[in-house]
């Protein structure tokens, strides 16, 4: 944090903060500075839950400094969580939305669809008729790479019927867990994957692996492409994402973390099942997110004081307080 960039912070007449995790130092005092001066600010917090862990000490420290920036005029602090996901979150913030990757395929109008890519076409051949699991992202212990490359060796029946593909740079310390995957059947790709790849993915995937570690509990892009691309995620049970997927009505797949066995009986059970494709499904979803989208967008432009969709005057504008329920919930701020 430049002295040129604080000042310009300072000065900027609306200001919003894409995440406020990273500096948490200076947001907070340019957020005191910025209040004083009367000019509105906002921040994402990605990370609230960690204001209320116990393995660190400077965890309560951190909680407490939140409590008592929520009492400054014209700050605006929003979880990524909504609320009723993780109703500690009301502690340290204003309020919750729904997570930009919740959201961020739909344009206002429908869901992206994905295309087909080099990648997908390879990764379908190799599949051979298989069904697919992807585990997509970073591949690390942290996101529960251990638990997929245990239970391919503790049940080898699985690859004959289920192709396992790891698409992601694997970090260092997780080499050994890759090439173990490897050596059980599944297809790792250790390489930074582009858009169109990563979206590819999803096209071809029956299920997408997000089971990943208990410390690693908070929101996720790739569980927010699942649901936006409708392909059914394996999610830990009692994980904030699973209660999400719960409250939401989103389709998934939970499994007790560190339990091989029902995650072997689970791959085995999605044998020959296809994901929700009806015309009605992807309707309702697409209503359904397109609710999150119009709640973020509400939530953070009345908190920074300007007109939300622009003054085109776009039929977003014009949606009931009933069809904003039906469409979405909402937590103000």
């Amino acid at each position: 944090m430049s002295f040129p960039v604080f000042r310009r912070l300072l000065a900027a007449e609306r200001l919003l903060f894409a995440t406020l995790d990273d500096n948490m130092m200076s947001f907070g005092m340019i957020a005191v500075v910025r209040s004083i001066l009367g000019r509105p600010t906002a921040g994402l917090f990605l990370r609230a839950q960690k204001c209320f862990e116990s393995d660190r000490w400077y965890y309560a420290l951190k909680r407490h400094a939140f409590r008592a920036l929520r009492w400054l005029p014209g700050l605006t602090i929003a979880s990524i969580t909504p609320f009723d996901v993780a109703p500690r979150h009301a502690e340290v913030a204003h309020c919750g939305v729904f997570d930009p990757q919740y959201w961020d395929l739909h344009d206002g109008e429908a869901i992206r669809r994905p295309g087909r890519t080099a990648l997908s076409e390879e990764i379908l051949a190799r599949a051979g008729g298989r069904q697919i699991l992807c585990a997509v992202g970073t591949l690390g212990a942290n996101k529960g790479l251990a638990l997929l490359a245990e239970t391919l060796e503790r049940y080898p029946d699985i690859a004959k019927s289920t192709l396992v593909v790891g698409a992601g740079r694997v970090a260092a310390e997780s080499a050994a867990l890759a090439a173990r995957m490897t050596t059980a059947g599944a297809m790792i790709y250790d390489s930074f994957i582009t858009d169109p790849e990563l979206e590819s993915l999803y096209g071809v995937a029956d299920m997408i692996w997000v089971c990943y570690a208990p410390a690693y509990d908070q929101a996720s892009g790739v569980f927010g492409r699942a649901m936006q691309f409708g392909v059914e995620p394996i999610v830990r049970e009692g994980s904030m994402i699973a209660a999400f997927a719960t409250l939401n009505g989103i389709d998934h797949l939970p499994v007790t973390y560190g339990d091989h066995e029902a995650l072997a009986g689970l791959l085995r059970s999605r044998l020959g099942r296809s994901g929700p494709t009806k015309s009605s499904f992807q309707v309702a979803r697409c209503i359904l997110i397109g609710g999150w989208r119009r709640q973020f967008v509400r939530t953070i432009s009345g908190a920074l004081g300007v007109t939300p969709f622009g003054k085109r005057g776009d039929r977003e504008g014009h949606v009931t307080e009933n069809e904003s329920y039906q469409r979405g919930r909402t937590d103000s701020c």
